[in-house]
């Protein structure tokens, strides 16, 4: 067994075999200094850092139902009378409002095809480890046959317009008898972004498609 003595004149525990000193609480030798001085080594390290997964929902009247001037919500449409967040069209799925993307047919403004686009910019948390739209969406169409002549997305994009990633794409043989859930789990990591949320309609000269969306909802993810 080693045996231990104190150090003359520092009262710093030694080995009596190897005259090494040692660490008073834990028996083992001490690291040494440069100055002739001891150090013991600490305790115990401390954790490592553990975040916090907070749900934040991102969007400013997700389900566009705060006033018919659609706050939160850019709207670009063919027709200034027919604005995009409505109460017509079919029953909302939460109300009083809902998108109606397009409806219309370029005939009637003296063009091929006309175009609606609603979009919202959203600030993404810097923390952010997982981000998931969901809402519902319907389609209804005056078209006939397989072929497509009306078309509806929405995508989550930079705010110059380069997209990041889609999120649905619909057209007039993509008909829904009622309201349909959609969910998107995006895998582009945005965090600390500012990124734009837009659903898009274009629909052709004749017969028209309706594009409906309602109840969404942007959340995140966040690490506290």
């Amino acid at each position: 067994m080693l045996a231990a003595c104190a150090q003359a004149g520092q009262g710093q525990p030694v080995d009596a075999d190897t005259g090494q000193p040692i660490d008073a609480r834990t028996g083992g030798p001490a690291d040494a200094r440069a100055d002739g001085m001891t150090v013991s080594p600490p305790d115990a390290r401390p954790d490592a850092y553990q975040c916090t997964p907070m749900a934040r929902q991102l969007l400013v009247n997700p389900v566009f139902d705060l006033d018919a001037n659609g706050t939160g919500w850019t709207q670009q449409l063919i027709d200034p009378a027919g604005p995009l967040i409505t109460g017509d069209g079919i029953p909302e799925h939460s109300a009083p409002y809902e998108v109606w993307l397009g409806g219309l047919i370029g005939l009637d403004y003296g063009v091929q095809t006309v175009t609606d686009v609603i979009y919202q910019d959203v600030a993404i948390p810097a923390g952010t480890t997982q981000l998931v739209l969901t809402g519902q969406y319907a389609v209804g169409t005056d078209e006939s046959g397989g072929l497509v002549y009306d078309t509806a997305s929405v995508e989550l994009i930079q705010t110059n317009g380069t997209p990041i990633e889609s999120v649905i794409a619909l057209n007039n043989t993509t008909t829904t008898a009622n309201w349909v859930p959609l969910s998107k789990t995006f895998t582009s990591n945005v965090a600390g972004q500012t990124v734009r949320l837009r659903m898009t309609s274009t629909n052709d000269d004749i017969y028209a498609t309706s594009f409906f969306f309602d109840t969404f909802a942007l959340t995140a993810t966040v690490c506290q």
